[in-house]
């Protein structure tokens, strides 16, 4: 491929008529309804996957793609499209409630029989881990009150290439804005270059990450607490009705659900109670 056409394809943007492949292509995989006004975005980012397989046009490659003679391509499709920007304790008052009320109260279950000694908390759509390590070291921080209680948090993703730098576990400044000194001191080792923190193994401890889709079941739980936050913003309403119901079925009784204030669930939860703005609770 010549510079002339390399200079082409960097200015080119989907047609409408490709656009709306790809958007339908999108929704099939993931759930995710990609908006008319989107259009820069997407081409910029499918662009990236022309680049890499030296490719000269979004025909071709919507081919190259749905042919499944590439190995891996829907998935790395799929990590270029979403969006994966995070950082630890994002709504601090989310993790204030964890590590307060949600624990006090999970800790007595436990102390008065009412509860098996396992406490299970599921971050759906976790992006890079900042969210599920955050819950980690909430507990950590009580583990005065959880003591003889095995800790299991599960992080999940459609995107296999965040789930790998989440599992990596090393972030840069940008990512811990909101730590304070002493949580950064107890639960990160500061590496050598002064720009990177990876979390401290002690917090990593029953941690685990694996792929999901939201809206396929869930295999695993039942979960005593799920974070779920801004993510359906992007769905529409009958991936968000599908979503939700798998939540909901992979709560344990008494179990809590935390939501965005823009998800837009409120009509959609069915049994669970709310007790907050961003709260709900299975019966």
């Amino acid at each position: 491929m010549d510079g002339r056409n390399l200079a082409v394809q960097e200015i080119i943007t989907l047609t409408p008529e490709q656009f709306t492949r790809f958007q339908r292509l999108i929704y099939r995989e993931t759930g995710i309804r990609m908006q008319e006004g989107k259009v820069t975005l997407l081409s910029n980012r499918i662009r990236q996957r022309l680049r890499h397989h030296g490719i000269s046009s979004f025909d071709e490659y919507y081919r190259l793609l749905t042919s499944g003679t590439v190995p891996g391509e829907m998935a790395s499709f799929i990590d270029c499209i979403t969006t994966n920007e995070t950082h630890f304790f994002r709504t601090p008052t989310h993790f204030e409630w964890f590590g307060g009320l949600f624990l006090t109260e999970f800790a007595t279950r436990i102390r008065e029989g009412g509860h098996e000694p396992v406490l299970r908390v599921w971050s759906a759509a976790c992006s890079t881990g900042e969210e599920l390590y955050s819950l980690a070291i909430c507990a950590a921080e009580n583990a005065h009150r959880l003591v003889g209680c095995r800790r299991v948090f599960l992080g999940t993703d459609i995107s296999e290439a965040v789930l790998a730098r989440a599992r990596e576990a090393r972030y840069t400044s940008r990512a811990l804005e909101l730590v304070e000194q002493r949580r950064l001191d107890r639960a990160f080792v500061a590496d050598p270059d002064g720009q990177h923190w990876t979390v401290k193994p002690a917090i990593r401890q029953g941690c685990e990450f694996r792929r999901h889709n939201l809206l396929e079941p869930m295999r695993g739980g039942p979960f005593d607490c799920i974070f779920i936050r801004n993510v359906m913003i992007y769905f529409d309403r009958g991936s968000k009705e599908a979503a939700v119901r798998h939540l909901v079925d992979a709560l344990a009784p008494g179990g809590y659900l935390v939501v965005g204030p823009a998800d837009g669930i409120h009509d959609l939860v069915g049994q669970l109670q709310k007790r907050d703005t961003f709260l709900y609770q299975k019966p």
